[in-house]
């Protein structure tokens, strides 16, 4: 397994090529909205290789609350089908490809652009002709990033894609992308999980912040009749009322015969929850970290 950095999508900058490996639409859909519309936001010229039918694409870009119709109409933003993109060569050409981007920066810049951000997914290009040549263009491409002003994020179905070639590929860039955090304050960030879905702390959870969290997560729970999954292996620290708040949420979500389970305790949390009785609660369930 590869010590890549993460990096939340919300942080990228010209210059940045990284990798987004997913295993869900909603994990993809989620990351991919929020990289587009950053990209709109800052004057960006943005273009998608999709591996399907663009419509696809701009519909999960509605969904998200973006208008993707309109600054494809200015040319803002391209969704370009796959004979347009990586099956434009035939077979697969890495320094076609790599002077086609070169061009595609250059005319979003003269086009008055701050610069272009792409993606794309090359899975599209698995067992067609040149398809092993896409290493050597990983490979190449981070030399236009570096000095140009691009940025770009290559998309890796973990569906489509072995472990082995997941690893691979995330090898060639600098960082993997994360979600943006859905929640947060200067102890406690809160990213969602999608395999299962749940939710990931990083942080502190103490008494400076329970009222606001326990209000937040009562929310966002709220849209479904699913146990609420919390993964607490990046949480560094509880004390006693950070473990009472998660104690009344699990009251709440009884009410609902829903559970909340806690996933990755530490030893040391689990000590919290025992010492005040709340690990006996019904519907609460403790599963420790594996050591």
């Amino acid at each position: 397994m590869n010590d890549v950095a993460q990096q939340t999508v919300g942080q990228m900058r010209a210059g940045d090529h990284h990798c987004l490996s997913f295993g869900t639409d909603a994990e993809q859909q989620e990351v991919l909205t929020s990289y587009i519309d950053n990209g709109l936001a800052h004057h960006e010229q943005v273009t998608y290789f999709a591996a399907d039918d663009p419509v696809a694409v701009l519909d999960f870009l509605r969904a998200g609350g973006l208008e993707p119709d309109r600054y494809a109409a200015i040319g803002q933003l391209r969704v370009m089908a796959p004979q347009e993109a990586f099956l434009a060569y035939r077979p697969f050409d890495p320094d076609a490809m790599l002077g086609e981007l070169r061009r595609a920066v250059d005319m979003a810049v003269a086009a008055g652009y701050q610069g272009l951000r792409v993606t794309g997914e090359p899975r599209v290009l698995r067992g067609r002709p040149g398809s092993d040549k896409w290493r050597e263009y990983e490979h190449k491409v981070a030399d236009i990033f570096s000095d140009r002003p691009v940025l770009g994020l290559c998309q890796y179905d973990r569906r489509v894609f072995t472990p082995a070639e997941i690893s691979d590929v995330e090898s060639l860039h600098t960082h993997t992308v994360v979600p943006d955090p859905l929640y947060q304050d200067p102890h406690l960030s809160i990213f969602p999980m999608f395999q299962p879905p749940g939710f990931r702390m990083v942080g502190e959870l103490d008494i400076a912040q329970v009222a606001a969290w326990l209000n937040w997560i009562s929310r966002a729970a709220a849209g479904t009749e699913d146990d609420l999954r919390l993964d607490l292996a990046d949480l560094r620290f509880i004390d006693v009322a950070g473990a009472r708040m998660l104690a009344l949420l699990s009251d709440r979500l009884a009410q609902r015969g829903r559970r909340l389970v806690l996933q990755a305790l530490q030893p040391a949390q689990c000590i919290v929850f025992h010492m005040a009785g709340w690990d006996r609660l019904p519907n609460l369930i403790l599963a420790e970290a594996q050591r």
